[in-house]
């Protein structure tokens, strides 16, 4: 049995202030309550950054039926955001330790830094630790020995920190769009190729084979799932998140039915995140650039998006602006939005991607 859209899905265009969270007009508070689906919702991969950032992202989680998420937080805002959420939203935000990369111009930030802050994050109650290399930050420090590489000594040693302190699930971000190894990336020299960044993966996956990892952003390679599903079932200890709002949009929505049978050929594989980014800096208006969009409109745009995107058969455009149509063809406008097709995911599928294929991931580990 497949869910059906509401008729009032998509109803309300026009009806608000355009912004680039926002290019349709949706009135996005009513919008939430137009999906099927009704159960609880987990988002394994936001970015929270603060008090006022983390009140105005359960807002949006509240309408949208996001029950709990896991977010990547500088450890000295783990304590801040914490104490201010009242009694009624304690635990809904969990932490996953990573640097800060707000500091990452500070000496020992992904060095001496780092391995201090594994520790202290579970102590803190962290269980889920991320290693983020994603091929730009090669533009930081390009060495052989680059924090910033999955197989660089540091990384090496803190991977096995992290697995000695107790973690067992560890996130990764290896690669990129394919927009961006078009662009961005162009020049694989320095960049390697998009296949590339996939090889130090594979071996620490069957090194650490009693690890739960979990690939961001589709596993980086949302644009080819047969070659995902391959590396799936190489590895059965990979899942991954359909974070990147605007990247899985755009090429998930070009072939909605491959990615229905995508999901539904892993069950247990795919997990709901959005990787929100909710910082100070875009949690007001900005009288400064009204169209950037913010606050409650900025947060919703990505869950109504990829709910809209599971759960429903719409066709139509995105809401939200997507800066790579403009950078591959600079002849589409800058505020041009991806087309947006739904898989309309059946019930029990949806079921298990917005709540218990992460469920099972993070069973038994401590919450707030």
């Amino acid at each position: 049995m497949t869910t059906t859209t509401p008729a009032c899905h998509g109803s309300t265009v026009g009806t608000k202030p355009i912004n680039d969270a926002n290019r349709l007009g949706l009135d996005y508070a009513a919008e939430a309550g137009c999906f099927a689906y009704n159960g609880p919702i987990i988002d394994i991969h936001t970015h929270i950054s603060s008090p006022r950032a983390a009140e105005l992202f359960l807002d949006a989680a509240d309408a949208y039926g996001v029950d709990r998420c896991w977010t990547m937080t500088g450890l000295e805002n783990v304590g801040p955001i914490r104490a201010s959420l009242p009694a009624e939203r304690k635990g809904r935000i969990q932490f996953i330790c990573v640097p800060n990369f707000t500091r990452r111009e500070e000496e020992g930030t992904f060095t001496t830094r780092w391995l201090r802050d594994i520790e202290d994050f579970y102590a803190a109650g962290s269980r889920i630790i991320k290693y983020w290399c994603g091929p730009r930050g090669l533009d930081f420090d390009d060495s052989p020995e680059s924090p910033l590489r999955l197989d660089s000594p540091i990384r090496l040693e803190g991977m096995k920190l992290a697995y000695e302190t107790g973690y067992r699930v560890f996130m990764t971000h290896v690669a990129d769009p394919d927009t961006w190894f078009k662009t961005a990336y162009a020049d694989s020299s320095k960049y390697g190729t998009k296949v590339g960044q996939f090889v130090p993966l594979e071996r620490l996956l069957d090194q650490y084979h009693d690890v739960t990892w979990i690939g961001a952003h589709m596993g980086g390679w949302p644009e080819d799932l047969d070659w995902l599903h391959d590396f799936l079932e190489r590895h059965p200890n990979y899942v991954v998140d359909c974070s990147a709002t605007k990247w899985q949009v755009r090429e998930l929505g070009q072939q909605p039915e491959r990615f229905r049978q995508f999901v539904e050929a892993n069950p247990g594989r795919v997990l709901f995140g959005t990787d929100i980014v909710a910082w100070p800096t875009n949690t007001d208006p900005d009288p400064e650039n009204p169209d950037a969009g913010h606050g409650f409109d900025l947060y919703a745009s990505r869950f109504w998006a990829l709910r809209t995107l599971l759960e429903t058969g719409y066709d139509g455009q995105s809401p939200i602006v997507d800066p790579d149509l403009h950078k591959v063809d600079p002849s589409v406008d800058p505020k041009a939005t991806a087309v947006l097709r739904g898989a309309a995911l059946p019930a029990s599928v949806l079921q298990d991607v917005y709540h218990d294929a992460a469920a099972k991931v993070v069973a038994g580990m401590p919450l707030d």
